[in-house]
């Protein structure tokens, strides 16, 4: 799938993303979030990969040195919500996604949650995950690496009200391989690379130099 062109047509059904960038990312030292990548920052290229996928809604999870992050949005084509029990875990990032999700009606049937930090995730994967839900009865597509579902992952409506309920210190791992949702797998081991240490952003640079 690496290798995979974005194509100029786009899933029929309206999808809208949740990014998740609220941690303080303890273990790198700085907020990963920022860390350059591209033209810009982790946090953006995750941006643009949800907007060249074709996503009709982009809201970006912010908590941690929440003003900084802002900041470095200025001109994106996003909404943002504040978490601000950013330290409890994923799961209440989520559910401030989710809130500020809902405060559009008609809800779009179809979301996905990413992060901002797998940067080998790409618009083509995000395409072709949404083109996957799409042809599957199944109620959610998610990324398949090291034998383990995780995200990004892409939700139908009817997993809306789960997705706001999940327990504040567990992520969206938790509804795809614990809770018996039918999901459909989409094999991406580049998710598998995330940047959580200085050694992982080094290594980082090293396979782009």
């Amino acid at each position: 799938m690496s290798g995979q062109q974005v194509r100029g047509t786009h899933p029929s059904m309206p999808a809208a993303a949740i990014i998740l960038a609220a941690g303080s990312a303890s273990r790198m030292g700085s907020l990963k979030q920022l860390l350059p990548y591209g033209n810009g920052t982790l946090l953006t290229h995750s941006i643009q990969q949800a907007q060249q996928a074709g996503f009709d809604r982009i809201i970006v999870v912010v908590g941690a040195e929440s003003e900084r992050v802002r900041g470095s949005l200025t001109g994106q084509p996003v909404e943002i919500a504040f978490n601000e029990n950013w330290e409890v875990g994923m799961g209440s990032s989520i559910a401030a996604g989710m809130q500020r999700f809902r405060t559009a009606e008609p809800l779009l049937p179809v979301l996905g949650i990413l992060l901002a930090d797998q940067p080998g995730v790409s618009a083509a994967h995000l395409l072709a995950m949404r083109e996957q839900l799409e042809s599957t009865a199944r109620a959610a597509v998610a990324a398949e690496y090291a034998n383990r579902l995780g995200v990004p992952a892409l939700f139908r409506e009817e997993l809306y009200a789960l997705l706001a309920a999940l327990p504040p210190e567990s992520g969206a791992k938790y509804l795809l391989r614990d809770s018996g949702v039918a999901v459909s797998a989409f094999p991406l081991p580049e998710a598998a690379t995330d940047i959580d240490t200085p050694s992982d952003f080094a290594a980082l640079e090293t396979m782009r130099t």
